[in-house]
């Protein structure tokens, strides 16, 4: 490459083109006009939200020099074990954009990451030099923060716990031993205070104190750590943290059940949350990225999907297979639903085998592919069958489950989390939750569409003018699709069967419930234009269109743009 791609790349004097590490931020600054949120910056970490960090990093093609220096030096052995080495030397290492702080060319500075390494390295670490770990942290936030403030982060007391397991004999880390092990680990810390170095555990040269402390923080630094030692550690009773200070008193055994409990229920909410987003965006990337592909190509890319999750789940770890068993019954649904749309276009009946691939979705969530179920046997005119789906699966919900949609645009993620649902999180498998007690959006590819109601599909042609195109981004993949959620789904559907079944009475109870969603006090979360289209689509089948029309009216005052409802209107108004 001899000439600038992007507008902040730069030329140096030997003719090479020198990729900024600005561009990422002035990309995201733009994606920020469209989003809303003003971009929050932690070191390398560019998000919108506080409390979330996304680090965009580039893979190195081949393992750096100085990260061959975790595998070569001189250690006692028991730490990391040679398995845990062996993996790591197999992980990717990154290059992340963040310059040194005094550098005149630090738009031009990339970090050498290896944060794949560091994770199996704490991994690694016992129950016990976990504990140790911890209470550094806590010590960290409690006690040095409020001194050097973030500029000492939890990344030197890892690091500083990580050389200290090393060098020390594997034998002192038990559990009657944690404060003496964490005063070992201070002591680390002192030791590279004193002489204003603090090295990196898996890159060569790094002095992790640099651009970070200047002489007279360090010296704040290690009055603290030594006041800290010199009474012997107890200061760790003033710590409010968690209660720890409390319930390290020796007196008191007495435990705050009640804030523990609200505890866990924060943390679980924080996990149920995140879990669903990356899965849902997984499944409408793909989903997404078969849209220009044949029909051919498409099923033999979801083929190719299904055995490469089937590996991780048969040869993965604990955590590969857990995750790999919440995607293949996804992938597994949209195989079948894309077979059967063909069957259907071809007015062919839906074959044995397309069953069997149905009935391996089912394990997906509590009831997205079942309703993708439901729907293929509504449009292959299977309406009794339908109907049958569509009783079993309103028998599935009530107030301990959680309906996320996580789409760009639309989503509440945690919207649907019931206490009843997090509670009964805190006693089974987190898996088991969202398979058992969630729903996720249901999703239709172009290739699926003969399996979703004709009115439904033009749901995949939102973005129509040119305004429309400016207002999308990267994570609006999903506006090519059909999606919908759950309930107000399965509601449009058992108002579709059965009107087919000529059973009014039932008919009219659906599209009541239907009317209900769409209209509840306190609004609803996810595609609260798409649940409004379908009511107004039963309104029209009513004949009933200025209902139909005041509800596509309201839809695009949600949503003025990439919205289908501008087209429902302008085909009222010809």
């Amino acid at each position: 490459m001899d000439h600038p791609i992007n507008p902040t790349d730069e030329l140096d004097e030997e003719g090479r083109v020198l990729v900024s590490n600005k561009w990422i931020e002035d990309w995201l600054w733009e994606l920020g006009k469209h989003l809303g949120p003003i971009m929050i910056s932690h070191g390398p970490s560019k998000s919108f939200k506080d409390n979330v960090d996304v680090v965009y990093a580039f893979p190195c093609a081949s393992m750096p020099e100085e990260c061959e220096f975790l595998f070569s030096r001189p250690r006692p052995g028991h730490y990391p074990k040679p398995e845990t080495l062996e993996r790591a030397r197999h992980c990717p290492t990154f290059l992340v954009p963040q310059g040194h702080t005094f550098s005149e060319d630090k738009h031009l500075q990339w970090r050498i990451s290896t944060t794949l390494m560091e994770r199996l390295l704490v991994f690694d670490f016992t129950a016990e030099q976990q504990h140790v770990y911890v209470l550094l942290k806590m010590m960290r936030k409690w006690f040095i923060k409020p001194v050097v403030g973030d500029k000492f982060s939890t990344f030197h007391m890892k690091t500083a716990v990580m050389f200290t397991v090393e060098s020390s004999q594997p034998d002192i880390w038990r559990r009657d031993s944690i404060i003496s092990c964490t005063v070992n680990c201070l002591n680390t810390l002192l030791r590279w205070i004193k002489i204003g170095y603090c090295p990196h555990f898996t890159t060569f040269g790094v002095n992790l104190f640099h651009g970070k402390l200047d002489r007279q923080q360090l010296h704040k630094l290690k009055d603290v750590i030594t006041q800290i030692k010199l009474h012997n550690m107890w200061c760790i009773y003033q710590i409010k943290m968690d209660m720890l200070g409390f319930r390290l008193l020796p007196d008191i055994h007495i435990l705050d059940d009640s804030r523990r409990h609200n505890n866990q229920l924060k943390i679980l909410r924080g996990i149920l949350i995140w879990i669903p987003i990356v899965l849902s965006s997984i499944i409408s990337n793909l989903i997404s990225a078969i849209k220009q592909q044949n029909i051919y190509e498409a099923v033999e890319g979801i083929i190719g999907h299904l055995r490469h999750v089937h590996s991780i789940h048969n040869s993965g770890s604990s955590v590969d297979r857990e995750a790999a068993s919440l995607l293949l019954p996804h992938l597994y649904g949209t195989l079948a639903s894309t077979l059967a749309s063909c069957c259907i276009a071809l007015q062919l009946p839906v074959t044995q085998f397309v069953f069997n691939l149905y009935k391996l979705s089912f394990t997906s969530d509590l009831m997205s592919t079942k309703l993708k179920f439901a729907s293929m046997l509504y449009c292959s005119g299977q309406f009794g069958a339908a109907a049958q789906v569509l009783t079993h699966c309103e028998g599935l919900l009530g107030p301990d489950v959680a309906h996320y949609c996580v789409c760009a645009g639309r989503g509440w993620p945690s919207k649907g989390q019931s206490d009843a649902y997090l509670e009964d999180g805190l006693d089974c498998n987190t898996v088991d939750l969202l398979k058992s007690h969630s729903t996720l959006c249901v999703m239709f590819s172009i290739h699926e569409r003969c399996c979703v109601h004709e009115y439904l599909q033009c749901e995949m042609f939102r973005t129509m003018t040119h305004e429309d195109q400016q207002l999308r981004h990267g994570g609006n993949v999903w506006m090519d699709i059909v999606v919908l959620d759950c309930v107000p789904f399965l509601h449009y559907l058992q108002y579709l069967v059965n009107r087919q079944l000529d059973q009014p009475a039932r008919k009219m109870v659906a599209l009541q419930k239907l009317n209900d969603y769409v209209c509840r006090p306190g609004g609803i979360g996810g595609h609260v234009d798409t649940a409004t289209h379908m009511l107004a689509h039963c309104w029209e089948l009513e004949n009933q269109p200025d209902a139909a029309f005041d509800l596509y009216q309201q839809s695009v005052r949600h949503y003025p743009r990439n919205n289908i409802a501008n087209w429902h209107l302008a085909r009222f108004l010809q």
